[in-house]
């Protein structure tokens, strides 16, 4: 491969990598929460659907479905695992979460494939074109997403939770500016 080539090829592995590194430290964010609450809480299902357990789970899940179809190419979302293991233990979900973490950044970073095929979960004859980039938006996505829903369950707990746990990135950076702005037109008030 030509010194150039490598290079392109390099530059167009970045966003990926990126992305990886992620989901990566999204996924560890949770196992940080967990750590710090009892076991039963983690099991506990409530009133509501779903345990925290189930959350960090089903993460796991896809995840774990992106990873296996990483090999062919074609990522099959409903091929989930539902480890009860990882639902109710809360110690081997931790590591289930640091594995899947590793296996995340180490496989984009040998991955070569950025074309690939996604199962339809309304036709699973169906087979939809993505991308590595946006499978790993989609997992960002999902990830924060269930973790508001686990923020959510603490908090109803009275258990506290960092406010920006389970909040979008672009909500963050939306939070970030908004402050800005209120700190510049004070500033612009008091001149």
């Amino acid at each position: 491969m030509t010194k150039a080539l490598q290079q392109q090829t390099a530059a167009s592995a970045e966003p990926a990598r990126l992305l990886a590194e992620a989901v990566a430290a999204e996924l560890l964010r949770g196992n940080e929460l967990v750590d710090k609450i009892r076991d039963e809480v983690y099991r506990d299902r409530g009133k509501a659907a779903g345990s925290i357990g189930s959350h960090i789970r089903h993460n796991l899940d896809f995840v774990d479905c992106f990873l296996r179809g990483l090999a062919d190419s074609r990522i099959d979302y409903s091929a989930r695992l539902r480890d009860e293991k990882t639902e109710n233990d809360k110690a081997y979900a931790a590591g289930r979460v640091l594995e899947a973490a590793h296996l995340l950044v180490a496989a984009i970073a040998t991955c070569s494939e950025e074309d690939l095929l996604v199962r339809s979960e309304l036709d699973g004859s169906l087979w939809h074109r993505s991308s590595l980039e946006r499978e790993l938006e989609f997992l960002l996505s999902h990830t924060v997403h269930h973790y508001a829903l686990v923020a959510e369950k603490l908090r109803v707990r009275g258990i506290a939770v960092p406010k920006d746990f389970g909040v979008a990135p672009s909500t963050l950076e939306f939070w970030k500016s908004k402050a800005a702005g209120s700190s510049d037109r004070k500033e612009e008030f008091e001149k």
